[in-house]
């Protein structure tokens, strides 16, 4: 899996500037070494590898937005001012979701659902 192509998107997903990505090169590693160990097989094709390196930053992107980063709801300074959404890991959450819904032939599943243990 190329780190960079998965920093790249990850930068997309973000909306920051490339120069910024440095600074979260231990999330997008953490994710990457994530979804390489769900993966069902190591020889991908080359659409295979696009759609891996795609999980990777909508993971590390997920993380991201838990993180708090991003979460700018208003911000104003003389005549500057600057919104964003407030929910943006709930846009993250969903889009993980998608994605490993789209990718099941790619990676094993790792949903648990926590309850009562019936017998």
């Amino acid at each position: 899996m190329d780190r960079k192509n998965v920093t790249e998107r990850f930068v997309m997903l973000c909306g920051m500037d490339k120069s910024e990505a440095s600074a979260w090169r231990a999330l997008i590693e953490d994710a990457c070494i994530y979804i390489e160990a769900r993966l069902k097989k190591q020889q991908l094709s080359d659409d295979e590898k696009r759609r891996a390196e795609l999980l990777c930053a909508a993971y590390a992107y997920r993380g991201w937005c838990q993180s708090g980063s991003g979460n700018i709801t208003a911000f104003s300074a003389g005549e500057v001012h600057i919104t964003s959404p407030q929910r943006k890991s709930d846009t993250a959450e969903t889009l993980w979701q998608r994605l490993c819904a789209e990718s099941r032939d790619l990676i094993r599943g790792g949903n648990y659902l926590f309850g009562r243990v019936m017998t």
